[in-house]
């Protein structure tokens, strides 16, 4: 059974070795103080923790959830730039990739996916989801 702090620094621990174009994107982590660059581009980190799943007495308990990289991108700029960026994230994070720390085993599930851009009244976002076990 992992720690869900240990998990969580798998997660962002990765996050950090992100480099999504050039220069890279600032990157907001959860619950860190965070001022958007004056560019407007940066990736937004959320970590989404689900239920739990019991494998047997065992094998005992499996942690799981999401991690959610959201490219933003200022509006007014089309949406392929932002596309791509997603689509490094995606490769970032592929299916099968194992991330360790501490107490915890965190694999990448599923092959990430980006949901079609949300326009707001200021820019992008390019929310791409990523299904983990622990």
């Amino acid at each position: 059974m992992a720690d869900v702090d240990d998990i969580a620094d798998a997660l962002l621990a990765r996050c950090a070795t992100l480099a999504v174009g050039s220069p890279a994107l600032t990157i907001a982590m959860p619950e860190v103080s965070f001022t958007p660059p004056a560019s407007g581009k940066y990736l937004d980190v959320a970590i989404f923790y689900n239920r739990p799943a019991w494998e047997g007495v065992a094998s005992g308990r499996l942690d799981q959830g999401l991690l959610q990289v959201t490219v933003v991108w200022p509006k007014g700029q089309g949406v392929v730039k932002p596309m791509e960026a997603a689509q490094t994230v995606m490769a970032h994070f592929a299916k099968g990739l194992t991330l360790q720390s501490g107490t915890a085993n965190v694999k990448i599930t599923a092959a990430p996916y980006a949901t079609s851009p949300l326009i707001d009244e200021f820019d992008v976002r390019v929310p791409v989801t990523i299904g983990w076990k622990a």
